[in-house]
C-alpha cells in the first residue's frame, strides 16, 4: 500500500517535470511560417486568427517568400525596410506580407526585386488588412537572411 503510494508520487513529479521541460522548450523553439502554421491558422475561425499571431509577437519566427519591396524606412531604429510576399500563405487564400526590417546597407545592396528570400528574425507586431482576418502585414527585425537560388 505504501509502495503504490510512493509509486504515485513519483509519476506525478516526473510528469510535472515533463510537462516543464516541454513548456519552456516550446516558448524557445522558432515558429516557422511554412504551409503548416498557414494550414492550421486558415483552419482557425476568424475571431482567433489575432490571438494566434499574438502568441507568436516577440518570438523568433522563420518565413520565406518573394521580395516586392526594398525602401528606406527608419522604424524600430533600423534604416532599411525589405516587403516580402509570403509564397506558403497564399495556397491557403491567405496574404501574408512580411515587413522585414535591418540596419546593414550592405545586405540590401545584395537583394533584388521578385527574387526569393528566406529570413529568420524577431516578430514585432502585426497589421490585419482587412475584416476577413485573411491578410496581414507582418513586421519583423532581420536577424538572418539569404537569397533563395534555384
Amino acid at each position: 500500500m505504501k509502495n503504490n503510494t510512493k509509486i504515485k508520487k513519483i509519476l506525478i513529479i516526473l510528469s510535472f517535470i515533463v510537462c516543464l521541460c516541454e513548456a519552456s522548450f516550446s516558448e524557445d523553439a522558432d515558429v516557422v511560417l511554412d504551409g503548416r502554421f498557414f494550414r492550421d491558422f486558415n483552419n482557425r475561425q476568424l475571431i482567433q486568427r489575432d490571438e494566434f499571431l499574438d502568441v507568436i509577437t516577440k518570438k523568433i519566427i522563420i518565413g520565406r517568400g518573394i521580395i516586392t519591396g526594398i525602401s528606406v524606412n527608419d522604424r524600430y531604429k533600423k534604416k532599411y525596410r525589405i516587403i516580402i510576399e509570403s509564397s506558403d500563405s497564399a495556397v491557403y487564400n491567405q496574404k501574408i506580407i512580411f515587413f522585414v526590417f535591418l540596419e546593414n546597407k550592405d545586405t540590401v545592396d545584395l537583394l533584388s526585386l521578385n527574387s526569393k528570400f528566406e529570413f529568420k528574425g524577431e516578430m514585432m507586431g502585426y497589421t490585419p488588412l482587412g475584416t476577413k482576418r485573411n491578410e496581414y502585414i507582418i513586421d519583423v527585425i532581420l536577424m538572418d537572411g539569404s537569397t533563395v537560388i534555384e
